[in-house]
């Protein structure tokens, strides 16, 4: 497991774990890091080793994360840290972005391969609600007894929940034919409405983030183009791996399908993303798909006080994460820990101001602001 000398004359306070990390740069790998466990920076360093090392080039490597935010940051991280470690390759060919971001750029090299025309229009959160308000009529159709397809009451929250449920049908990859054919009433119906709804943004021209995804997916899935995609990736890793949702996960273990050489990090503790389809199992399982998948676990935060790292760590452990039953596992057995190199100070007492009423507690409370002000500023 060898990490460049660079980076290790640069970053010597780097832990056993997180050199681990870096090092393991052949095949499956599965980091699963806590709050303040230093995965970004570990992400752009296993990220700077490949390259260093001339396992790949940019162009080979897929770097992907949850928020947009987070892409930025990888990204300006990389081009200061390849600088001061000599790396004179071009990053701006590397594949660095969300997941949408990342299927969209391969989208547009091969949309001459997909059924989307000439300057085709992605549908953000709330222009999916509007195209569903603009066709409406032909998607969900008037009311009946004073509900829309059975189930929602004003126009609005049924334009809402009809665009939760098509995402979630595109994300899970649900066979159409099957929902038409349920003896439920409302799955027959939300499946012809999603059935339309398909239809009509073929024909206007559109696509919306789910089938964003599911397109890459099919365009993976294709035996020619498919090939020629992954003959072109030789490394993928994933940030806030437990975020992700199934189409998600479908398309990054077919990228990687050549050399299996996919690295994902994630803390299945900080799941918090199942409202927008995310699944926490994706993460819980991902060991699963490989013959043999080491497991890195980042478990020292450098962030957190200590007394807060061992409430948070004494309460995570104190429940029963392996189902007796059946011997299926809901969280990593791990023992998240302070930096030991810190010497923590003790916390203040807890201090509590009181008043006559509201009004004077709210003026004793801007009073003891302003008195601890200059001390702040200074």
């Amino acid at each position: 497991m060898p990490v460049e000398k660079a980076i290790l004359k640069e970053f010597p306070d780097l832990n056993d774990a997180q050199k681990e990390a870096i090092g393991l740069t052949e095949g499956p790998l599965l980091v699963i890091a806590g709050p303040g466990s230093g995965k970004t920076l570990v992400l752009v360093l296993r990220t700077l080793n490949l390259l260093l090392r001339r396992i790949a080039e940019p162009e080979e490597i897929v770097l992907c994360t949850f928020t947009e935010k987070a892409a930025f940051e990888l990204r300006d991280r990389l081009a200061l840290l390849s600088k001061k470690l000599g790396y004179q390759g071009n990053l701006t060919k590397m594949n660095v972005g969300t997941i949408h971001g990342i299927a969209n750029t391969f989208i547009q090299r091969y949309r001459h391969r997909t059924s989307l025309g000439n300057n085709y229009e992605v549908l953000d959160e709330l222009t999916q609600l509007l195209f569903i308000f603009d066709h409406f009529d032909d998607i969900v159709g008037p009311n009946t007894n004073g509900k829309f397809l059975s189930r929602w009451s004003t126009k609005w929250t049924a334009i809402e929940g009809c665009r939760d449920y098509f995402n979630k049908i595109t994300e899970e990859l649900i066979h159409i034919p099957d929902l038409k054919k349920s003896s439920d009433p409302f799955i027959q119906v939300i499946g012809n409405a999603y059935e339309t709804y398909a239809k009509k943004l073929s024909d206007f021209n559109r696509v919306d983030f789910a089938h964003q995804q599911k397109i890459f997916l099919d365009l993976l899935d294709h035996s020619d183009v498919g090939r020629e995609i992954r003959s072109k990736i030789r490394h993928v890793m994933v940030d806030e791996y437990q975020d992700t949702n199934y189409v998600q996960e479908q398309l990054l273990l077919r990228l990687a399908k050549k050399n299996n050489n996919i690295a994902v990090v994630g803390d299945e503790d900080q799941a918090l993303y199942r409202f927008r389809g995310g699944t926490v199992r994706n993460i819980l399982e991902f060991e699963q798909h490989f013959k043999n998948c080491p497991v890195v676990i980042l478990s020292t935060n450098y962030r957190s006080h200590e007394i807060i790292i061992n409430a948070y760590d004494k309460y995570m452990r104190s429940w029963q994460w392996v189902d007796s039953r059946t011997g299926k596992r809901y969280r990593y057995n791990k023992k998240i820990v302070p930096d030991p190199h810190v010497a923590f100070p003790m916390y203040p007492a807890v201090l509590a101001i009181w008043g006559e009423s509201r009004k004077d507690q709210a003026h004793r409370f801007a009073d003891f602001i302003l008195y601890l002000k200059p001390a702040m500023s200074g």
